[in-house]
């Protein structure tokens, strides 16, 4: 099966239509999105709408869930955007309905998509944990049969389980082949944050055992000017954008 996973997408909507459109381009009609569709960006609502359209199935995610149930466990300034995204929102009876229909986890003939982790949606798989945390990430590889498909870090690349390893989809220059008999992890970077250096947004290209990670430039200004015209904005998030970190 062809198919493109996409995750993060915060409220970005200039970059979530440059994704989609490389999607198309791409001639792929099956999209997952993994969550996070709001959050840290200026463009809830339409951002919403864009993969209600898109996307045959939305897995929830922790800014997502903040938006229906509070923001509290967030940092202040995190909080803060989230407040004002439900703010933004609250009349959109269908955005908010998709939002409590999503999924917080789904998995299939041994392929799975979270947020987070297989744990948790809210958990983070860093790629340090390989050497500072490996009991997490056994804990989690419990949950995976072949194949996870996560977010949430906003940095795309694999963890593999035997041996415990990450590889960066830079390292790997963008390619991954799944090798039957193994597990593996596979992050699929951030639409609308990405945090690995690389300013461009980010989305998975599948097809069989074979994965692309596809990164796609677009116009950061309006995004930018929204960001920094804002009230609940802080700055750093026009800052980490530009530097994608």
């Amino acid at each position: 099966m062809h198919y493109a996973v996409f995750g993060c997408v915060h409220g970005n909507a200039p970059a979530l239509r440059a994704v989609l459109a490389d999607i198309r381009a791409h001639n792929i009609g099956r999209i997952v999105c993994l969550g996070d569709v709001v959050g840290h960006g200026p463009d809830p609502g339409e951002c919403l709408a864009l993969v209600r359209e898109s996307c045959f199935m939305t897995i929830r995610g922790d800014h997502d869930h903040a938006v229906l149930e509070g923001s509290e466990g967030f940092i202040p300034k995190t909080a803060k955007v989230l407040d004002w995204t439900r703010e933004q929102v609250a009349g959109d009876a269908a955005a908010l309905d998709y939002l409590r229909q999503a999924k917080e986890a789904f998995a299939s003939s041994g392929i799975g998509f979270v947020h987070g982790s297989p744990r948790s949606p809210f958990e983070y798989l860093f790629p340090s944990d390989v050497t500072r945390d490996p009991r997490k990430l056994r804990a989690a590889f419990a949950g995976v049969d072949k194949v996870c498909f996560c977010a949430h870090t906003h940095v795309p690349g694999v963890i593999t389980d035997a041996p415990l390893q990450w590889r960066s989809a830079q390292d790997l220059d963008g390619y991954f082949h799944f090798k039957k008999g193994t597990k593996v992890l596979v992050n699929v970077g951030s639409v609308g944050q990405p945090r690995d250096g690389d300013p461009r947004a980010c989305w998975l290209e599948i097809e069989k055992n074979e994965m692309h990670w596809r990164r796609v430039g677009y116009d950061l200004a309006p995004v930018l000017q929204k960001l920094e015209a804002g009230e609940a904005f802080s700055s750093d998030l026009a800052i980490r954008l530009q530097k994608g970190r």
